[in-house]
C-alpha cells in the first residue's frame, strides 16, 4: 500500500534524511515524509524549467533537456523508496545500524529487505 501511495505520488519523502537515521543512527525513520509536491511545478511558478523523471530510462534525455536549457532548471527524479542509497562499501557499523533500524520497527522493512536481496542476486548474476 505504502509503495502505491509512493508511486501515485500521494506520499513523498526526505530519501537521503531517512536513509541517514537508518544506516548511520540505525533508527527507523522519523518525520520523513512529505505532503505531495509538484516540484516541476514549483520551478515554472518561479521561473525555472521544471523536468520529471519517472523512470530510470528517461534520465539521460531528461538531463540532456534539462542541462541544454538556457537557465535555471529542476529535475524530480521519482525513486523507489526501498532502494537504499548504498554506496560501493560500507562499514560494519553501517550494516549494522542498518540492521538495528529494521529490527527495532522500520516501516517497510520487508520491502526493503526484498529490494536490498533482489539487488544483491542482480549484481551477482
Amino acid at each position: 500500500m505504502r509503495e502505491e501511495r509512493y508511486r501515485t505520488g500521494l506520499l513523498q519523502a526526505l530519501g537521503m534524511i531517512k536513509w541517514e537515521q537508518i544506516g548511520l543512527e540505525g533508527n527507523p525513520e522519523f518525520g520523513v515524509e512529505l505532503w505531495p509536491i509538484d516540484f516541476t511545478a514549483v520551478a515554472r511558478a518561479c521561473g525555472a524549467a521544471g523536468y520529471t523523471i519517472t523512470a530510470p530510462d528517461e534520465a539521460e534525455s531528461v538531463l540532456r533537456e534539462a542541462l541544454a536549457h538556457p537557465g535555471p532548471a529542476i529535475i524530480e527524479a521519482i525513486v523507489d523508496p526501498t532502494e537504499p542509497p548504498i554506496p560501493g562499501h560500507i562499514t560494519t557499523k553501517q550494516a549494522w545500524n542498518f540492521a538495528k533500524a529494521l529490527a527495532r520497527g522500520q516501516e517497510d522493512r520487508w520491502d526493503i529487505l526484498k529490494t536490498v536481496a533482489t539487488d544483491t542476486v542482480r549484481e551477482v548474476i
